[in-house]
């Protein structure tokens, strides 16, 4: 089986002309997982005009990088319906996702459900486990235990979530918010070097980087720059848009 990740927007805090903020996709033969819908989930009807399998959508929190996208949930065509599910609170998207905002639920033309992920979501017709990150405010960090092995974990600082998650997976997909040696207690992310610590300490297989910050990363070759830090750093995917990855 093959799975095909999308990354359709890399962008932390703000679209600019690095990418669209952040969200990703996980195409396999039987679903369609979106990781956040930020900006860049405006861009999954062009990638995927009509979804023609169940599609599930797993909110990492609640900031507008990760929800704005929302609003271009009409231009798409999941014609197997759409769950949608976060951390705690995720009930609030039944007013964000609605008048006087964007067109609500009620009237997309396919179904979607809003609902919290928690240890009792059973009927989910795949293994997914999340895990408690470190952030401003609550972030679920997921685990997909497909034919591969897939964890996303953004807007985080290192956390032992993240290496829970992480262990032994095919893919680790964690944010890079920080400069090399950036720091901020008060507002925790991640820099290269943690990033880079949490997928050695976890034992992820491959480190893709995304949800770079837009006002420090303000060129794809500052990014690129990571790679440079020091030998380790040669095989870390840095991501950006429009980034296909294959497992």
């Amino acid at each position: 089986m093959t799975i095909t990740i999308t990354l359709h927007g890399t962008n932390g805090w703000y679209t600019s002309k690095t990418g669209y903020t952040t969200c990703l996709t996980i195409d396999t033969p039987d679903y369609f997982i979106i990781l956040d819908a930020g900006e860049g989930f405006s861009k999954i009807p062009d990638v995927y005009p009509s979804v023609q399998k169940p599609a599930f959508l797993f909110l990492s929190h609640f900031h507008l990088d990760h929800i704005s996208g929302f609003h271009t949930l009409a231009r798409c065509k999941f014609e197997k319906g759409l769950r949608i599910f976060g951390p705690t609170g995720v009930n609030i998207l039944h007013s964000f996702i609605g008048y006087p905002y964007t067109i609500p639920i009620a009237e997309l033309p396919y179904t979607v459900s809003i609902e919290e992920f928690t240890k009792s979501c059973t009927d989910i017709p795949f293994a997914v486990i999340s895990a408690d990150l470190v952030h401003n405010q609550p972030v679920n960090g997921y685990r997909f235990e497909l034919e591969k092995t897939i964890a996303f974990c953004t807007d985080t600082g290192p956390c032992e979530g993240i290496v829970t998650l992480g262990t032994g997976a095919d893919l680790l997909i964690t944010e890079c918010s920080y400069l090399p040696g950036q720091e901020n207690p008060g507002w925790p992310h991640l820099n290269p070097e943690t990033a880079l610590q949490m997928a050695v300490k976890s034992g992820a297989k491959k480190l893709v980087l995304v949800h770079f910050a837009a006002d420090l990363y303000t060129s794809l070759e500052q990014r690129e720059a990571i790679k440079n830090i020091s030998p380790d750093f040669s095989k870390v995917i840095i991501g950006q848009d429009n980034m296909v990855i294959w497992l």
